[in-house]
């Protein structure tokens, strides 16, 4: 026993010392791998001005590995002993340093006439752009920084050919994006919005991320580079990259802002002895002469009336509110895996009461990249609150007089005078109080990872998933309108609660094969894969009548009514087979062949599945030999050519579908005991034979390069074929359906869209400057070729005056021309003589002195719908955008100009001041002691006389106008500072927004007149673009 606790001993001894050398030997080598890894920084200056070279690429080469050179050209990294530093930069020779015993290596970069390396995004993967056969845009994170708003995509306004952006001046208001012109011409949300693609993820919708979150975008264009995703590519594709984690020592960036909003444009409206005037005068006109008798005197038998010069919008427009923008960032890692954290808040208050934006967002992500793995995750999540302004606030206030009293908005109660109108106190202080408050929480995570098989030979998948809650809540108060005796005047039952839920799902998987194998002067590149995405929403709505406490803003305040509900829910997913090919050979022959066999469960069982197919090829011509005696000018010279097609699927999901509703009972039987018998009605039409909208681009396209690419010029010109266009038309009344189900989902004909786009910068150096221009050209034209119609085809939108019906509406689609186009009633000024009065007359027989000429274009003798005429539309003609950057030391100053010119807008917010009797212009209107005015004598409102009727040329305007977007000042503090204070950089700015509009349009803003397609140039006192002035700075340490 003594023996074998002897031996016992004597191994533990022997284990416990092999332990202690093992332990030793791996520690030795930690350390020895700790002694050969050394941070080695330095600083990377141009050969040509020896200035910085901020944004060049560190990496350790065969890895992807690296960092980036910040704004003094500065870069650090962990790197062992015998591995390649990689320099990299656009227009640069790359150059390859190997270290050795250094800790600081110093690098001069060449500049490199016959390369251009900049790398783009293109679908499930990526090129260099000198490689590229497609329409392709990249814009960088700089673009989106220099711009305070709640979407980023704002920001690409003006600065990418062909793309088209507008918005609302609504805060948290999303950005409307198209690509290259009217793509659909339904009217589901989001119809006409491109793909956004996250991290390789696409979105159903725009994911609205903070400027901050993002790293680039890649924009592709044309049809061919987008056929690759399908029916999700009908309108183009924005690739999104965000922020990822660099490999070295830990960095801190922190950047906030602060500025103050202002609408500066207004409405011209009468003061109150102009307006007791016309009032007087407008009751003379409709024939009122006995003005001794209070019933017929249009304004308050009150001489205090001449006391108050109202103005509501002094009340419900708030200057100075302010904006303010905080962000952080994080990111680092060691060898293989690095990480990165990003967090902000943003709150935009409106000039508008009760409206305001507010957003917490954060992301994370890690990177691991070891060996045949690349692993790529992130997870974001967003909490945002709307508050959005009652619709039509601006319009409504136009109705109030200005000798009526002012209106509180945190009043309940209003006074109504002798004379006065309670339905006008109590709309419009029900207006200016309403409440309509969205809470959305968005959460979206994915995770993409790639294994290479062999050499070349890639597993590639990705997997996200994206979840968007919200719960939304109206309120519309009781108003107590007392008159003078305090006698209450309005009823409870006006008022309500609606509370709304929603939930927005969509999930998407892919695998993939891809293949890169160089041989010789040979390149091909292919990828074959499937994909897999599912998408539903659900919503429920409930409404409450009778509030009888304002303070309460639940379902449960509202007592005086039984609770209406409704809701819906939906799924549809798309499954698709895609594949490219693509070959090089000596970067001067580009060839490219794509396609996806995409299934949809939207369609009919035998109508679900279709093959896109596109196909592209470019030519570096500035690579022949030919070329070598004006390379030294003209470095760089590509034609590019494609031909894609992709199909559209925008409508809504069981639309192949009839509802039958319950509830529907009949009694049955002869005599005094009839009988109760369940029954059922069909509530809506089904659409079995809907076919996929189909779009066919072909594409030419060149770019330049001169002077070393000092000058780079890129131009497209395209043709889009759009057959089949799914559109909800209107079913007639004999249908027996009515509300949202009246509207029957049609192929209604084919469209022609076709435009042509120009990009040019121009950059340089003198001394301590530097300096760079940026101008961008596009001119997009659509048309409708043929149209399953007699003549035309009214749009979804319900008209340019709220309340007036289809009476209102002006956009149609007609064959022939744009999608969207103003078809009016045209005018011929007023009548004045006695001569017009008798032949107009002939067609209108009730016509009078000083009522408006409605022109009979089709001579029939009568004023129908017929004698509507095409009057233009509300998109541009062209568009183009002017960014101007100048550096001088630590200065940098930047402008950017954009134009939309050509397009026409019908101005509501005009139309509702004339029909309310309280436009300026209206005090010269016509009557017998002004007998030459030509403004139309007032005889009602738009629903009561054809005078002020909301569907004619009255109204249209020029809607052409230039604006200064962006102006900005910064200062960036010098190293020796900086460093002093522990930073690597501090920059401070001042910014103004949108400071400047030049315009011939008399409305609040030409910009914000509507953005879909059916309601694009129709301006109904929609929320105007506001001016933002703010300061702020950003650091990094």
């Amino acid at each position: 026993m003594k023996q074998m606790k002897s031996i016992f001993t004597v191994f533990k001894l022997l284990n416990f010392r092999l332990f202690f050398l093992t332990s030793l030997l791996l520690l030795s080598i930690h350390i020895d791998s700790i002694a050969q890894s050394r941070q080695i920084s330095g600083k990377i200056i141009s050969a040509e001005d020896k200035f910085p070279l901020p944004g060049v690429n560190v990496r350790i080469k065969g890895t992807t590995l690296g960092t980036v050179s910040n704004f003094d050209g500065e870069y650090s990294l962990l790197v062992e002993e015998g591995e390649t530093l990689e320099f990299s930069f656009i227009g640069m020779v790359t150059q390859d340093i190997v270290v050795t015993t250094q800790s600081k290596i110093n690098v001069t970069l060449q500049a490199d006439v016959q390369v251009l390396d900049e790398i783009v995004k293109i679908g499930y993967g990526e090129q260099k752009k000198k490689e590229v056969s497609g329409a392709v845009a990249h814009i960088k994170s700089e673009a989106f920084e220099a711009y305070v708003s709640g979407d980023a995509t704002q920001a690409l306004q003006g600065q990418i050919a062909g793309v088209n952006v507008t918005t609302s001046g609504s805060p948290g208001a999303d950005a409307v994006v198209q690509i290259r012109g009217v793509s659909t011409v339904s009217d589901v949300a989001g119809a006409t919005e491109p793909l956004y693609v996250v991290d390789g993820i696409p979105q159903n919708e725009n994911p609205r991320l903070a400027p901050s979150e993002i790293e680039s975008m890649d924009i592709l264009k044309d049809l061919a580079s987008c056929a690759i995703y399908g029916t999700r590519g009908a309108n183009g594709v924005i690739l999104i990259t965000t922020k990822k984690g660099e490999s070295g020592k830990l960095n801190v960036s922190l950047d906030a802002s602060y500025g103050v909003k202002n609408i500066i444009s207004g409405m011209s409206l009468m003061n109150t002895p102009e307006q007791v005037y016309f009032d007087m005068i407008k009751e003379r006109n409709r024939g009122t002469n006995d003005f001794d008798n209070s019933t017929n005197l249009p304004i308050p038998r009150n001489p205090s009336i001449f006391q108050n010069d109202t103005d509501l919008s002094e009340v419900v427009i708030k200057d100075n509110q302010p904006t303010q923008n905080y962000n952080i960032g994080i990111n680092g890692g060691a060898k293989g895996l690095t990480y990165n954290l990003t967090g902000g808040f943003f709150d935009d208050r409106g000039p508008l009461i009760n409206s305001g934006f507010s957003r917490y967002n954060g992301r994370a992500g890690v990177r691991y990249d070891r060996g045949k793995w690349n692993i790529n995750s992130s997870v974001a999540i967003g909490s945002e609150t709307i508050e959005r302004t009652s619709s039509g606030l601006l319009t409504q206030t136009i109705k109030y007089a200005p000798y009526k009293p002012g209106l509180d908005p945190n009043s309940d109660q209003a006074l109504v005078e002798v004379g006065g109108s309670a339905s006008t106190t109590n709309s419009v202080l029900e207006t200016m109080k309403m409440e309509d408050v969205a809470n959305r929480d968005r959460m979206q995570g994915n995770i993409s990872a790639s294994y290479e098989i062999i050499e070349g030979l890639k597993l590639n998948s990705n997997l996200g998933v994206s979840n968007v809650n919200e719960f939304r809540y109206r309120f519309k108060p009781f108003i107590e309108n007392y008159d003078e005796d305090g006698i209450l005047q309005t009823d409870p039952a006006n008022s309500y609660v609606v509370n709304e839920s929603s939930r927005r799902t969509s999930t998407s998987a892919d695998v993939r094969l891809s293949y890169f194998k160089k041989f010789g002067s040979h390149k091909i590149t292919a990828v074959v894969g499937s994909s897999y995405e599912t998408h539903s929403r659900n919503s429920f709505s409930a409404r409450k009548t009778g509030v009888v406490d304002n303070s309460i803003r639940v379902l449960e305040g509202a007592v005086l009514a039984a609770s209406a509900t409704n809701g819906y829910n939906y799924t549809y997913n798309i499954i698709g087979t895609l594949g490219r090919i693509t070959y090089d050979y000596k970067s001067k022959y580009m060839f490219s062949v794509s396609g996806n066999y995409n299934g949809n469960s939207k369609f009919a069982s035998d109508k679900k599945w279709k093959f896109f197919p596109s196909a592209s090829a470019a030519w570096n011509v500035s690579e022949e030999r030919f070329w070598d005696g004006i390379r030294g000018v003209a470095n760089n010279f590509k034609i590019r050519g494609s031909h894609g097609q992709v199909g559209g699927q925008s409508f809504l999901p069981y639309s192949d579908q009839a509802t039958i509703q319950n509830g529907n009972d009949y009694l049955f039987g002869a005599g005094g005991f009839p009988t109760l018998y369940f029954g059922s009605a069909q509530q809506s039409y089904a659409n079995g034979n809907i076919q996929w909208e189909t779009s066919i681009q072909n594409n030419v396209g060149i770019d330049l390069g001169f002077l070393d690419n000092k000058i780079t010029i890129t131009s497209d010109i395209y043709h889009t074929q759009k057959s089949d266009m799914l559109f909800p038309v209107q079913l007639p009344p004999s249908s027996g359906v009515t509300g949202a189900d009246s509207k029957l989902t049609m192929n209604i004909g084919n469209m022609v869209n076709k435009g042509f786009e120009i990009a040019a910068t121009v950059k340089g150096t003198k001394d301590a400057f530097n300096w760079s221009m940026t101008g961008t050209f596009t001119k997009n034209q659509n048309e409708i070729t043929s149209l399953n119609a007699d003549h035309f085809i009214y749009t979804t939108d319900a008209g340019l005056i709220n309340g007036a019906g289809a009476s209102s509406k002006v956009t149609v689609f007609s064959e022939g021309y744009e999608a969207g186009a103003f078809f009016l009633y045209q005018t011929d000024g007023v009548i004045k003589t006695e001569e017009q009065l008798r032949a107009y007359q002939e067609i209108k027989p009730d016509a009078r002195m000083g009522d408006l000429v409605y022109s009979d274009t089709n001579n029939d003798g009568t004023i129908t719908d017929e004698d509507r005429v095409y009057m233009g539309s509300g998109f541009s003609n062209f568009e183009s955008g002017f960014i101007f950057n100048l550096g001088w030391k630590g200065f940098d100053f930047m402008m950017h100009w954009y134009a939309a010119i050509g397009h026409k807008v019908m101005n509501g917010s005009k139309a509702m001041a004339y029909s309310e009797g309280r436009h300026k212009d209206q005090v010269n209107t016509w009557n017998r002691a002004n007998p030459t005015s030509d403004t139309p004598a007032w005889r009602g409102t738009t629903k009561q006389h054809d005078n002020f009727r909301a569907y004619t040329d009255l109204w249209l305007e020029d809607g052409s106008y230039i604006r200064l977007k962006n102006v900005q000042i910064g200062y960036t503090l010098p190293k020796r500072t900086i460093k002093r204070l522990g930073m690597s950089n501090f920059r401070i700015y001042v910014s103004a927004q949108n400071p400047i509009t030049f315009t011939n349009y008399t409305g609040y803003d030409p910009e914000a007149a509507g953005n879909g397609v059916s309601s694009r140039g129709l301006d109904k006192g929609n929320y105007p673009i506001s001016s933002l002035y703010l300061t702020g700075f950003k650091l990094n340490f």
